[in-house]
């Protein structure tokens, strides 16, 4: 009757259209997989595989190396210029 509180639109506003505890369940979901991808994103970033000093010499050795067999750079530079990527 009136002023009873025991139809379907008693309790919050949102228990016409969602029950309370299915919208508060989704809401919670939102905010941890927010929370699991912005840790996989920060953690995936910092697990990289770092680059060596020795890799980097391996590919600055290629490139001297495809230089020379285009015949950009002459011979002498070419012994000139790996003998100062090989120091340390």
């Amino acid at each position: 009757m009136w002023g009873c509180d025991y139809g379907p639109m008693s309790g919050s506003w949102w228990g016409s259209f969602f029950p309370g505890s299915l919208f508060s369940l989704l809401l919670w979901g939102l905010v941890i997989l927010l929370i699991v991808f912005l840790a996989i994103r920060i953690f995936k970033t910092q697990t990289r595989e770092p680059r060596w000093p020795a890799q980097d010499r391996f590919d600055s050795e290629e490139i001297l190396k495809a230089r020379f067999a285009k015949g950009e750079i002459s011979q002498e530079e070419f012994f000139k210029m790996r003998q100062t990527l090989s120091r340390p």
